[in-house]
């Protein structure tokens, strides 16, 4: 992947105009939600935000909704976009589950609430306009917003260079009602009467453009530092009840013998959601009212219907039944579902240096009953397939003569011990 600079800050007037010689290609940052996709002949694979991240699974997808849109379109892709995807390559999109998956917020969503962005060829990060453009028609989804490609004019760097050394109240007085991104639009593309997914407009939160120098295999990227980015308010608060939640369900679960939960999913993820499902049930019922009382505010996030629970993967109707009854019991689900699948390294919140050793010593706990449940299953399993009966093989008809006596018998004959120094042959019997 090429190296990403930062431009602002840089007053070294034969540096700028070396990192901005050559071709050079000029693009909006998107704020979507980063997800990485493959088709490897079999089956989707989506990972979010970066390569090294593990795919998304029904777990991820029981937490939320957030990824609804995403899977649904990449489950239906026709037979023929799947053939013609390179099963070792990784597709990068930056994905919409609605008009404002970050800190900015846009006029409407792009095609099929996707933008490709790059693809993952091996170890080689490509940026192809041509190729991308080629992929993006294959999926149906719109692609990355180019504001300029050629050569930057002398009169253009000149502008890059005079903003990276204006001060941000300065900046503020030259913008006026403008913005940054009409800036660079109007600078690079005089032609433009929007930015992208706005509706005649500009977008007055943009956070930076990114120039990509092809020659030197560059990325370059311009901040704008009137950019606001949304904070979640009380974060202390948020933690605190967050992890005070979790003490308090594994303070219960203690009591609890995970043997006496019969499970009856097929995989490891399904079995975790059961699982949780009939513990948290378990808990609910004995403080129900406690956590109705409880005086806490939910997150405003959770308010969004991209982050509420994915009931639709909720098998338990006794779970699903606290969870429509009320947001509080709701919420609890949430984060009782996602805090038990990865150990803590450290204190938080009100968990003490003890709390996270017990909280870690649970979570081996399920995997360690979610194991033995998979072990059980592949035993029934098998079972089930009808291993080899041997009595059957060896009730053999044998052929008499008229006396009734057996004819010689030839199988012993092949049967005997081989003066042979080479290794016994064994035999295997193989399951269809």
């Amino acid at each position: 992947m090429s190296k990403l600079i930062t431009l602002n800050g840089i007053e070294d007037d034969n540096l700028l105009n070396e990192l901005l010689e050559g071709d050079i290609i000029v693009f909006e940052d998107i704020q979507g939600s980063k997800i990485w996709v493959n088709w490897d002949g079999e089956k989707i694979s989506i990972k979010p935000k970066s390569l090294s991240s593990k795919s998304i699974n029904v777990i991820d997808l029981a937490i939320q909704n957030y990824y609804n849109k995403a899977i649904n379109y990449f489950e239906g892709l026709d037979s023929r976009v799947k053939s013609l995807m390179n099963k070792r390559w990784w597709f990068c999109f930056e994905y919409f589950p609605d008009q404002q998956p970050a800190n900015i917020e846009y006029n409407f969503s792009p095609e099929n609430n996707l933008v490709l962005t790059a693809i993952s060829k091996g170890r080689k990060i490509n940026f192809s306009i041509d190729e991308l453009e080629e992929y993006s028609r294959l999926f149906d989804v719109d692609v990355l917003p180019i504001i300029f490609q050629g050569k930057l004019t002398d009169k253009m760097k000149e502008a890059v260079k005079y903003f990276i050394n204006t001060s941000e109240d300065d900046l503020e007085y030259i913008f006026d009602e403008k913005s940054f991104a009409y800036f660079f639009y109007k600078l690079l593309n005089p032609n433009s009467s929007k930015s992208f997914l706005m509706e005649n407009d500009f977008q007055n939160n943009l956070e930076k453009i990114i120039i990509r120098n092809e020659t030197k295999e560059l990325s370059l990227e311009l901040l704008n530092p009137l950019y606001e980015k949304m904070t979640d308010v009380n974060n202390t608060e948020f933690v605190e009840v967050y992890t005070l939640i979790l003490v308090n369900f594994l303070n219960y679960s203690q009591l609890n013998d995970l043997e006496d939960i019969k499970l009856r999913s097929l995989n490891k993820e399904e079995l975790y959601i059961e699982l949780i499902c009939h513990l948290y049930n378990s808990y609910i019922e004995n403080v129900k009212d406690d956590m109705i009382n409880f005086d806490f505010v939910i997150p405003k996030f959770f308010n969004k219907e991209k982050f509420k629970i994915n009931t639709e993967l909720i098998d338990n109707k006794k779970t699903k039944s606290y969870i429509k009854e009320n947001s509080k019991l709701e919420y609890i689900f949430k984060v009782i579902l996602g805090s038990f699948k990865k150990k803590k390294k450290k204190e938080i919140g009100v968990f003490t240096e003890n709390t996270v050793k017990l909280f870690n010593k649970f979570i081996d706990d399920i995997d360690n009953y979610i194991l033995k449940c998979l072990n059980k299953m592949s035993e029934k399993e098998l079972s089930k397939k009808g291993l080899v009966d041997f009595g059957d093989y060896f009730d053999i008809k044998y052929d008499v003569d008229g006396q009734g006596k057996v004819y010689p018998d030839v199988y012993s004959e092949f049967t005997k011990p081989s003066n042979s120094k080479k290794g016994k042959k064994g035999f295997k019997i193989k399951n269809k």
